[in-house]
């Protein structure tokens, strides 16, 4: 009975240490100058909140991340769009999948 009790909290200890490790690799601000898009910066929080501001707007909203598929709906966006992301560094480069959206390669501030 004993060894069935240590290996229950073993495997709880390593799930609480599995879910304490992971990191949201978005989280922070980042910025990028896109041509006619002109600054464009987003920030995400790191628990599924984020900021989206240009020149004409500033816009709250969220986020979810499935693998290299970040999810984002924006306050005034009618349907959520979704990005291929990347994180090199302080590099973030963004695609936006139905190819109409803002896509680009943001700094880390």
């Amino acid at each position: 009975m004993k060894k069935y009790v240590t290996l229950i909290l073993f495997v709880t200890v390593l799930l609480t240490l599995a879910a304490c490790g992971s990191k949201d690799a978005l989280a922070g601000t980042w910025s990028a100058e896109l041509g006619e898009d002109g600054l464009i910066t987003w920030t995400f929080n790191g628990k599924g909140k984020c900021t989206m501001e240009n020149a004409y707007m500033e816009q709250d909203g969220t986020y979810t991340i499935e693998g290299d598929q970040l999810t984002v709906m924006l306050e005034a966006w009618s349907d959520p769009s979704t990005y291929t992301f990347s994180v090199d560094g302080n590099s973030l480069t963004m695609n936006e999948n139905s190819g109409y959206g803002i896509s680009g390669t943001f700094t880390k501030k």
